[in-house]
């Protein structure tokens, strides 16, 4: 009996230390870009989901958000030409145009299209 008492003795002061521990993040947060007010761009790097679309284009759907904002936002970037989509940023395809590095659309898309 006392085995028994020793064994939920030593459960509760185990569950009782991972109570405690803080939480472990399983993303792999990137600061990929930076506009010109300062705002810092961050891509959950084990968010990403590469895939090509009917034109043959590769695409990549994966998590956005900024330092300081708590969520992360869908949007996908095109892999070439460089562009991104975000409907909480209000971003939409160009078209064809491809934006270049130092552009937060560019860096964005460079960062998670690169493998």
């Amino acid at each position: 009996m006392s085995r028994t008492s020793v064994a939920f003795v030593g459960a509760a002061t185990l569950s009782l230390g991972l109570a405690i521990a803080p939480p472990v993040l399983a993303e792999m947060e990137v600061q990929v870009a930076r506009d010109s007010k300062g705002r810092v761009y961050t891509v959950d790097m084990d968010s990403r989901r590469f895939y090509r679309n009917s034109n043959g284009i590769i695409q990549v759907d994966f998590s956005l958000s900024t330092l300081g904002d708590d969520y992360w936002h869908r949007a996908t970037a095109s892999c070439n030409p460089y562009d991104v989509k975000s409907d909480y940023y209000g971003w939409d395809w160009t078209g064809t145009k491809s934006y270049p590095a130092g552009t937060i659309a560019g860096d964005i898309a460079r960062a998670v299209c690169r493998r």
